[in-house]
């Protein structure tokens, strides 16, 4: 299977995974956070897709804690300072799983590794 590679802030991957920790466990999808923040509806599709240059900045991280209905930004921040700066994320795109366990023709990204750089 082609793996793909992207260079990433740390800190950007760490919020981006958090959001979308945070989205999916309160069933909120990428289109509708992005409505909920008043952006495109494709705004954090592109920002969870890897391949895509999208970012969250700092004024994207109140409108997120405002969907999202959090106390604090702390809640979308890692807890300590990142290790490294700048990180390499190896990854592939494989078939999502339908409800029934099936592959679906829809894609997503499986992480093959992530490295300091």
């Amino acid at each position: 299977m082609k793996t793909y590679t992207v260079k990433i802030s740390r800190l950007d991957y760490e919020i981006i995974n958090r959001v979308r920790e945070i989205r999916e466990k309160k069933g909120i999808s990428q289109r509708d956070l992005s409505e909920l923040m008043n952006l495109s509806k494709s705004f954090v599709g592109k920002v969870e897709a890897l391949g895509q240059p999208d970012k969250y900045s700092i004024r994207h991280l109140t409108l997120i804690a405002t969907a999202l209905k959090l106390k604090s930004l702390d809640e979308l921040l890692p807890k300590a300072i990142p290790d490294q700066d700048i990180i390499e994320v190896v990854y592939q795109k494989v078939p999502k799983l339908n409800k029934a366990g099936v592959e679906s023709k829809q894609l997503e990204e499986s992480i093959v590794e992530i490295k300091a750089i």
